[in-house]
This record gives C-alpha cells, structure tokens and sequence, in this order.
C-alpha cells in the first residue's frame, strides 16, 4: 500500500473521553511517492442505532417486520486538505504528513455502548478523495463516558435496601410453618470494581430443607424502535452469580457475601434509544414441590463511588479558609475546587465530579464479555487499517481503601406469612 493513515488521539484517558470534553489528536499520512487529491477531510460522528425483525401472521400472511430507529448525537467534519483555488487536486509529496484536530464533545452525549439489538457509537473517520479513483478511508472507534456521580443521585441510594418474603408451603390439606427470608443491602449505588456486600437472613421454621441461595446482580437492556411503530425489545444478562448456603428445617441462618461488580457501562435513562438498568435477583431454593421465594433489588451503577466521610485513612487538615462549605467539613472533599459546583437532588452543593483525593482514579477496561466488533459500514469503500472496536468503561481498585463505617441498618419487624 503507497498510502498509510492513522489517527492518534493525545488527551484520551486510556482511550475514552468523558461527554463535554474537547477530543485533541491528529492525522498522520505516510506516503511512498507524491500523491494528488481532490481533498482530504477527518469526519467525526456519533449515533445511536437499533434494529431488530419479528415474525408476524400465519401461514400465508406470515410475513417479517424490522423495526429501526436511528439518533444522531454528533457530527463534526474538518478539511485537512482541500483543492487548489482553480480546482485542481492538491499534490503532496512524499512522506509523513501531520494535521492537528480539536473537536468539543457535547455534555449530553450518551454513553458507548455495542448489544445485541443496537449500539450507540463514536468514530473518527478520514476521507482521502482521489481524482478518477475509489476514496480511501481510514476509521477508529473512540469510547465516551457520560458520567454518573453517585453523590449527585437522589438521596435514597444512600439507605438501606430490604426484601423481605415470608410464606408457607402446602400439600394437599397439610400446611408446613412460615419460611422468613431477608436480603439487605447498606446502599444502592455502586460502581464497577466495588463489592456489594449483601445480608441474608434464613429463619426455617418449616420442615422443609433450603438448599441454597442464588444470587445473581442481572443487567437489563432496552431497544427502543420508532419505525415502523414505536416498540420495544428488552434483554437480561447475569454479569455476577454466586450460590449462597441453605439452612436446615426448623433453624435460622444469618451470612454475607459480597458480589464485585465487573467493568460494565453505567446505568443509562431513557433518553436515548438504548436504557440500561440492574438489580439484584435472589433465588431461595426449597426442596420439594412449591414456588421458590424470589426477591429482587433494583441497583445504580455509577462513574464516581458514594462517600459517606472521610475514611480513616486520610488526615484531613482543618479548615482554615474563609468560606469553606460546609460539605468540606463533613469530608466531601472531590478534588482542587476551581468554583464550579452542581448541586445535588439533596441539596448539596459538591464540587465538580471528580473522584475522591484519597481514591486513586479509575482505570478504563473492556467491558466484561465484550466482543470486538468492526465499525465500517458503506461509505468505507477502500478501508485501510481498520482496527476492531470495543468499548471502554471506568473500573476502580477498592482493595488499598478503607471504607468508613456503613450506615445503620433500621430495625423492621418481619412480614406476616403469605398464605
């Protein structure tokens, strides 16, 4: 090949961008001899995209319905080089030529993200546009964050989560004793590399055997189609599962088990055409015949951890500055303040989003079972140097901190038995 392009891009963390950043880089084209061209231009372009088909009628009126929808999020386009003022292509010599670009990324851009049904996308394309000759193009994927602070959630992910489910078990006119199963939770946001710890409670009064717990923290995807009508189209993935213990007829068992939450994309709403949301199953095996209690606990997965203060770890100097604010003092310290703040649905102010100062930053990883996916489409006639793509999500390593203490756990009496 006598033409070889790349893009690089210099102010990435790790490869990602987080939305309402500005996306720096440039352009290297090597050539082997002079080359001439109409003009050379760098396309940036985000969207997201579902489709999926279902069978509809019977037997001769059976017949197949795609669904689609297709959202544009960002479109940037720079001339690198363009044509003589006369019209004529521009011929460049050989060897290695450089262009600088900046492009500023919106806030409201939605996370990357590649499923089964659809995908929200970001790519970097170059157009080299040859007089009486095929274009050639060079693409790379690039993976945008938006981010989701925790401490800027509503004020109900800081409190205990319980489920509770209390039932009898029948066979024919004979009724065992109640079964009381109770699953808590000390908050309900969380982010990847963080444990989630989970308390089970098991009260057997029956004279039936639990077998185990199965616990699993699912994933649920939606695709939302607008074309030909509006529908959707969920699916569920279990990212974490663990089988927990049983307890014996007529006696109680109390255990925690933590589950790690792996690299995954951040709860997203519904403002886009692809929702993303978590919860917790649990499943507690009965032996004999009868519905096995279920309990369910829905979760947020976030960019930046929940604090609650300070830990212990770090020595928090006091505050000697006029106008220091008062979620300083309590240890909500996020970093060099540089005057901007959002507030928070509980009326806090916090300071920019950034992590923590005693929490080192986030890595960026694949997504857990991701697969590489290639992000050229028809307008790359004469790919070059095509790379496949996967996207690329905060993780962080909790195994050095030390948290501070979880917040009390209020004391409920137990449900009345469901008959």
């Amino acid at each position: 090949m006598k033409v070889h392009c790349d893009i690089r891009f210099t102010n990435s963390t790790q490869g990602a961008y987080l939305s309402g950043q500005q996306l720096t880089g440039h352009v290297q084209i090597k050539l082997t001899e002079a080359k001439k061209f109409n003009e050379i231009t760098l396309r940036i372009v985000g969207y997201s995209n579902v489709q999926w088909s279902e069978k509809r009628g019977q037997g001769r009126q059976r017949r197949t319905v795609y669904y689609t929808a297709k959202r544009d999020h960002l479109s940037s386009m720079k001339v690198l080089v363009g044509a003589q003022q006369n019209g004529t292509p521009t011929e460049l010599p050989a060897g290695e030529h450089i262009y600088e670009f900046a492009c500023e990324l919106p806030s409201h851009l939605p996370t990357s993200f590649e499923g089964t049904y659809g995908h929200c996308r970001y790519t970097a394309q170059v157009v080299l546009d040859r007089p009486w000759k095929f274009n050639i193009t060079h693409k790379i994927g690039f993976t945008v964050v938006q981010p989701r602070d925790l401490n800027l959630q509503a004020p109900s992910i800081r409190l205990p989560s319980r489920m509770e489910d209390a039932r009898v078990f029948c066979c024919g006119f004979w009724r065992t004793k109640p079964l009381f199963v109770k699953v808590t939770v000390p908050f309900t946001g969380y982010v990847p590399g963080q444990a989630i710890p989970l308390t089970i409670d098991l009260h057997n009064q029956s004279s039936r055997i639990i077998e185990g717990v199965n616990m699993k923290l699912l994933q649920e995807i939606t695709y939302h189609a607008e074309y030909p009508a509006s529908k959707t189209r969920r699916e569920t993935h279990t990212i974490v599962k663990h089988i927990g213990d049983g307890v014996a007829p007529e006696s109680q068992k109390q255990y925690e088990q933590r589950l790690v939450v792996p690299t995954v994309i951040p709860t997203c709403g519904d403002q886009n055409l692809i929702s993303v949301a978590y919860r917790l199953h649990m499943t507690v095996r009965v032996q004999g015949c009868g519905s096995d209690p279920v309990l369910e606990i829905p979760l947020i997965i976030g960019t930046i951890p929940l604090m609650f203060q300070q830990p212990a770890t770090v020595a928090v100097p006091q505050a000697t500055a006029v106008g220091v604010s008062s979620e300083q003092e309590a240890g909500f310290s996020f970093g060099n303040s540089s005057g901007n703040s959002l507030p928070s649905a509980s009326g806090l102010v916090r300071e920019q989003t950034l992590p923590p100062e005693y929490l080192p930053p986030p890595t960026y990883e694949e997504a857990m079972n991701a697969a590489a996916v290639v992000i050229t489409d028809d307008t790359d006639t004469n790919a070059i140097g095509t790379k496949p793509y996967v996207p690329l999500y905060p993780s962080y390593n909790f195994n050095d901190i030390q948290w501070p203490p979880l917040p009390p756990m209020p004391v409920q009496p137990p449900l009345p038995p469901k008959q």
